[in-house]
């Protein structure tokens, strides 16, 4: 008996061990950062601030798709927020929801002398090829929703400097998915 229950714990242990080994496939590099597509795949980028490019990989770190981002003056790429397939525009080409920022400084009115940094943040969609669908200034954030099967895009804009201001959600409607 105790034969059959020592070989019974072996095969157990065997069994176990051969389902629960971890397999190592790679490293992303801290500068890159992932990204989940509306179909659920995951893909990471990067940001070449030279030539202005986003690329795209897929978990194997094959090159996926290169995409020329026209900043306007003065203004950074700060992250991706969506890529979309068929969510935003319903033609094959992927859509980018991306923000940038611009760094100033103001002035406070009371005293000239005095200076505030400010970031000033623009919520941009374009397309595949660079084209610019959308561009939104003094916002950072945006939300999908439906309701009664209609499909909207909420960008949240920050009017003001405070919380107390009158801040603005912007209502758009989407598509609906086919």
């Amino acid at each position: 008996m105790k034969t059959i229950m020592l070989f019974f714990s072996l095969t157990l242990l065997i069994s176990f061990q051969s389902y629960s080994q971890l397999e190592f496939e790679g490293v992303i590099k801290s500068n890159f950062k992932t990204i989940q597509l509306d179909d659920g795949e995951i893909k990471y980028y990067n940001f070449n601030n030279k030539s202005q490019e986003i690329k795209l990989y897929n978990l194997d770190n094959s090159l996926w798709k290169t995409i020329h981002l026209s900043l306007d003056k003065n203004h950074f790429f700060e992250e991706i927020l969506m890529v979309s397939q068929k969510t935003i525009n319903p033609d094959e080409n992927f859509e980018i929801v991306y923000t940038c920022l611009k760094y100033g400084i103001a002035s406070i009115e009371e005293n000239p002398e005095s200076y505030e940094n400010k970031i000033e943040f623009t919520l941009n969609i374009i397309n595949e090829s660079g084209q610019k669908i959308l561009s939104v200034p003094n916002s950072q954030s945006f939300n999908l929703a439906s309701s009664n099967g209609k499909n909207k895009l909420l960008i949240y804009k920050n009017i003001g400097r405070s919380f107390l201001d009158d801040n603005e959600t912007l209502v758009y409607a989407l598509p609906n998915k086919k």
